[in-house]
């Protein structure tokens, strides 16, 4: 299996929009106990920027998408979203293992937040991400060299 990434552009915009909305149902669900399509859609409008986004590929299929934003005092995982049907195959591992090496070699820690009911949690844990504080409706975690 052959992960890659590319920019994203205009023409990904559907794609990402069908991958948001599936990677999240049965998260949104599970928190807050519906499913809006409206509302997610604005979420979604209102976060998405292909310039700033990447499309991430799995044997040169468009799985899912991520963004990460290189901050002065940190690497921020803004967004990383696989389509259920590739999740569980050490995709989003191996996207983090490199965002985790780009963390070091710039001696920054990883931050992200995730949905106190994302299944992603377990996932970020087992790579050495620590919950640092807690929202409403958000975990926020870090995964710092000096906690490795």
């Amino acid at each position: 299996m052959e992960i890659t990434r590319r920019p994203a552009n205009d023409t990904d915009t559907d794609f990402a929009r069908a991958v948001h909305h599936q990677a999240y149902r049965d998260v949104v669900v599970r928190q807050f106990g519906t499913w809006d399509e409206k509302a997610q859609d604005e979420f979604f409008k209102g976060d998405w920027v292909p310039a700033v986004f990447e499309i991430i590929l799995c044997d040169s299929v468009p799985c899912g998408y991520m963004c990460v934003e290189d901050r002065d005092t940190d690497l921020h995982l803004r967004e990383l979203v696989i389509l259920p049907r590739y999740q569980g195959k050490g995709i989003g591992s191996h996207i983090l293992r490199g965002v985790i090496d780009r963390a070091k070699v710039r001696q920054v820690p990883v931050r992200l937040g995730t949905q106190h009911a994302n299944r992603a949690v377990e996932l970020y844990r087992r790579l050495g991400f620590r919950e640092y504080e807690r929202t409403g409706s958000h975990i926020l975690m870090e995964w710092s060299n000096d906690a490795s």
